[in-house]
């Protein structure tokens, strides 16, 4: 009777820690890992399929679940260890999860790999080893252990899953320049631009992306002051050295022109706007570039030439926030020859200057106006380093 309640038993934990460690791997593969897995694939593969993540997810997890049993029919870890069948896939789960930049830039496989899954190996074998020769004795009492053997794998399953997420790509800046790319390749327009857009975050290269995305909808002067800007002009164009899913070629293709080695941005976006075949985003890109540098001079007296001062008030929301911004700071004795009459827009330009009047601390005012008008212009101009 003894040894079949423990077989029982042991059916019941083997099923519990199979299902649970096959579930965290179909979501960790289909669901938190897709974007980075995702970029790896239409790196490597031809293209003639399109990437499935509930697929990929469902596979990687049946593969490596029964790796694990298959392991485990030779090591035989049984009871309050039964869990640690899974180690070889946990660390073969975090492996294949582990794709960062190198995928771009070309460095080449991480030795450390090596080392881990030899110390990984090791230790699942010296555990295999002693408990099936020491602490492998018949269990007198199967219902009084019955929720210790339970809980303790559970516990050892939690282990390894905070292993896994250790161990593979945590880059938040990695992660959401792979998601916003692929779902801007998917057709999921809005969807791109809503990854990250509550953050203060912003890498260079998401920077960068969400300029190519609004600019190939020609929304570039709508909203990109809506996200956080950290680099200037620069931030409008990728590294030219590869790091990330946006392809700078892309870029260039779409300006209509490649800028030299090590020319900056300011001059070259100058550049392809000289130019007789120059395009209505290369445009776009140009006075971004003036605006995120605060030459605001030279942008109005550009637009201006461009779109005529009769026309200012049908400019994109960017182009006549900082129009708006410029005839408040401006000379009082200089001659304005254009004029902003969007009520909405000069209402809330007042009451930006309203609420700045209630503090006199720089910092305190600063995030007090981010609050309420992070996303235009104005907070850009008069508050961003």
């Amino acid at each position: 009777m003894r040894n079949n309640g423990e077989k029982r038993l042991q059916r019941v934990v083997a099923t519990v820690c199979a299902t649970l460690f096959a579930v965290f791997t179909f979501l960790f593969v289909g669901v938190y890992q897709a974007p980075l897995l995702e970029a790896f694939y239409n790196e490597v593969a031809t293209g003639k399929l399109d990437y499935n993540p509930w697929l990929v997810g469902g596979v990687v997890s049946l593969v490596l679940t029964l790796l694990a049993l298959w392991l485990n029919s030779f090591a035989k870890l049984r009871r309050e260890w039964t869990a640690l069948a899974y180690l070889p896939s946990a660390l073969l789960l975090a492996f294949i999860t582990d794709v960062d930049r190198c995928l771009y830039t070309g460095a080449g496989f991480s030795y450390s790999w090596i080392f881990i899954f030899a110390l990984g190996l090791a230790f699942y074998g010296f555990i295999a080893f002693v408990l099936r020769r020491i602490l492998f004795e018949k269990i007198k009492d199967v219902t009084m252990v019955t929720n210790r053997v339970l809980w303790r794998n559970m516990m050892l399953l939690v282990l390894m899953m905070c292993l896994v997420g250790t161990l593979s790509n945590g880059d938040g800046d990695f992660k959401r320049e792979t998601l916003t790319m692929s779902r801007f390749n998917n057709g999921d327009f809005d969807g791109a631009l809503r990854v990250g857009k509550n953050s203060l975050e912003a890498s260079r290269e998401l920077t960068a992306m969400r300029a190519y995305i609004l600019a190939s909808e020609n929304a570039l002067g709508e909203h990109f002051f809506e996200y956080p800007q950290y680099y200037a002009a620069e931030g409008l164009l990728p590294p030219q050295q590869r790091t990330s899913s946006l392809v700078p070629d892309s870029v260039y293709s779409l300006l209509g022109a490649a800028p030299s080695m090590d020319e900056v941005a300011t001059d070259y976006f100058a550049r392809i706007v000289s130019t007789d075949s120059v395009t209505n985003v290369a445009q776009d890109y140009y006075f971004m570039s003036l605006l995120l540098e605060k030459r605001l001079i030279e942008f109005k007296e550009n637009v201006l030439a461009l779109y005529g001062a009769a026309n200012a008030d049908s400019l994109p929301k960017h182009y006549r926030e900082a129009l708006m911004l410029y005839t408040d700071i401006a000379d009082p004795a200089e001659e304005q020859t254009f004029v902003i009459n969007d009520a909405s827009m000069r209402e809330r330009f007042g009451a930006m200057r309203a609420e700045e009047a209630k503090h006199s601390d720089a910092f305190v005012r600063g995030n007090y106006v981010r609050l309420q008008f992070g996303d235009t212009y104005w907070w850009y101009y008069l508050y961003s380093n």
